[in-house]
């Protein structure tokens, strides 16, 4: 029996099969603005990554849109291709493999990409390599749909006071070294290495790469575990766009900016 019919159509919220976090069966705010941003351009070429089961690849697929879907695990792939109609299979790229360092793009060859849910995950010198990728990616006008975790979650009640006295005055404030310091009960579940995100830090991220922010906002989800619930802001997500004359010379520049954990960026 294939995988895809051991898991319901209609899940829960539930892990991923490669111990990165969660999946929900629902759009959030963010992933459904890019659904519906993309909707419109039906001749258009769409990025969704960390696609899971493809809870924002399979509206655009099933609307006729183009999408290239990629993830870290082969399985989610796995899960999604059997959701798609046979019809329908010409509309979507799988590519497994991590992003930016394995997935190879053209320039300027996608219209939007969503990224929900990763950037977290990755260490500082591999989110300043993903955002320089998809600005290099995106078409001009091409917007990025992004989500994170941020620290306003009630498993991360401890960790606050340490945030908050780095987030004026460090590069990466949400950096934590050791997830199960604070969520024990779920570490298995996660990466070791997190950074949690407040919308500002987006907001600072995306504009020093290039980008034009065009909103911002906390959030929460439909079925989140109780314990993390705190006050309605456990995740931050930005929509931004490449500017349609993009400098090659500003990502030129960025390109070769070192990482720094513990940098003062006032």
């Amino acid at each position: 029996m294939k995988l895809a019919r051991n898991i319901q159509d209609s899940f829960d919220y539930l892990p991923t099969l490669n111990n990165m976090g969660y999946m929900s069966p629902s759009l959030d705010q963010i992933q459904l603005a890019f659904v519906n941003e993309s909707k419109r351009n039906s001749k258009g070429r769409f990025l969704d990554i960390g696609c899971g089961f493809g809870v924002a690849t399979l509206p655009l697929v099933n609307e006729g849109c183009h999408v290239i879907a990629c993830d870290l695990e082969a399985r989610h792939l796995e899960v999604l291709n059997e959701k798609i109609p046979a019809e329908k299979k010409s509309l979507i790229t799988l590519e497994q493999g991590h992003f930016p360092n394995e997935i190879c793009l053209p320039e300027n060859s996608v219209d939007n990409v969503n990224l929900s849910m990763v950037l977290h995950f990755l260490p500082p010198s591999v989110i300043r390599k993903t955002f320089t990728t998809i600005f290099k990616i995106l078409k001009g006008g091409g917007k990025l749909f992004l989500t994170t975790s941020s620290p306003y979650q009630a498993t991360l009640s401890s960790f606050l006071p340490t945030y908050e006295s780095k987030r004026e005055l460090y590069e990466w404030p949400g950096y934590i070294a050791d997830i199960a310091e604070y969520v024990p009960q779920r570490a298995h579940l996660l990466p070791k290495m997190n950074i949690v995100f407040c919308v500002n830090e987006l907001k600072r991220l995306a504009t020093k790469f290039g980008f034009y922010v065009l909103d911002a906002t906390f959030f929460s989800r439909v079925g989140i575990p109780e314990d993390l619930r705190l006050d309605g802001r456990e995740y931050s997500g930005i929509i931004c766009e490449k500017p349609r004359e993009a400098s090659v010379v500003f990502l030129e520049k960025n390109k070769a900016a070192p990482p720094t954990q513990a940098a003062n960026i006032r």
